[in-house]
């Protein structure tokens, strides 16, 4: 399987973004954040915020449950804006498209999916300035699971 090409550039959200050069169907695979990643926990992730460690605070991403993985280089995939209504899903490190996108879509994701439920590290919301805090890790996987089960089922020729 070939992911689908994406560049970075200046967005209307904040800063750059993530774009697609190449229409997307739903459940199209976008990313797979674990590869070549490392895997640590909570502790260390919070650790690694509260020391602004930047290889922690531009890559990390709640993988599954109190883990976290991140990495020393940064990709394209690291600069996806946040939305609180994305048009991609994140579950386990694996992003997908949540519903047909044209090229030259920015493609945008939930940070709560991604950080910590606590004080550390707390994004704002560009669009509304609203405080974007981390859902708990259970809130996480239940969310996404939910999520990546009814838009497989909506896809009955998935194949990723």
């Amino acid at each position: 399987m070939q992911l689908p090409r994406v560049e970075v550039r200046s967005s209307a959200i904040a800063g750059q973004g993530v774009f697609t050069l190449e229409p997307l169907r739903p459940g199209r695979i976008v990313c797979l954040w674990p590869v070549g990643a490392k895997l640590i926990t909570e502790a260390q992730f919070l650790a690694g915020i509260a020391a602004e460690d930047p290889a922690i605070t531009r890559t990390a991403i709640r993988c599954l449950g109190g883990y976290f993985v991140y990495t020393d280089q940064v990709f394209s995939t690291d600069y996806f804006n946040h939305s609180f209504e994305p048009n991609c899903l994140v579950h386990c490190g694996v992003v997908l498209c949540r519903h047909e996108l044209p090229a030259g879509a920015e493609l945008t994701v939930d940070y709560r999916t991604l950080v910590d439920a606590t004080d550390l590290g707390v994004y704002h919301d560009s669009a509304t300035g609203r405080e974007i805090r981390g859902f708990t890790a259970r809130e996480t996987a239940l969310r996404t699971a939910r999520e990546l089960i009814a838009l497989l089922e909506s896809q009955p020729d998935w194949e990723g």
